[in-house]
């Protein structure tokens, strides 16, 4: 009596699982080139400069982490801003608001000042770190 089984191992390669995965990378990475871009024009743009001169005079308006308020050198509360941003653009109304914002704040404390000087009809532009 024979008790041993036949088992002889299978040494053959099914490509045809292969071939399936090659084909879709393929159409995948066709469908990916075609939806890339190059941009219509390679620009280099120039360097910006920190020691331009202002033509108009510049407010500034600061809030700090602590939600603490200032216009140039002067601390204001919030409820007061409006009306002394109004008052300081009366006398220069040609005067471009410069806002700045503490990085640790919420981004709708800061908008919150850009929509107050932008609806007292100020140029408005936000401060960054020009750091390197």
């Amino acid at each position: 009596m024979n008790f041993r089984k036949n088992s002889k191992v299978n040494t053959e390669f099914n490509a045809s699982s292969m071939t399936d995965i090659v084909f879709l990378l393929l159409i995948f990475f066709i469908i990916i080139s075609s939806v890339v871009k190059d941009p219509a024009l390679k620009l280099v743009l120039p360097k910006g400069v920190n020691n331009v001169n202002p033509v108009n005079k510049v407010v500034i308006v600061s809030v700090d982490k602590d939600l603490n308020y200032a216009i140039d050198d002067k601390k204001i509360s919030k409820g007061r801003l409006p009306s002394e941003l109004r008052a300081v653009l009366s006398k220069t109304p040609e005067a471009t608001v410069s806002v700045r914002g503490d990085k640790n704040i919420r981004y709708e404390d800061v908008m919150d000042l850009v929509m107050t000087a932008d609806k007292l009809g100020a140029k408005v532009v936000l401060a960054l770190d020009g750091g390197k």
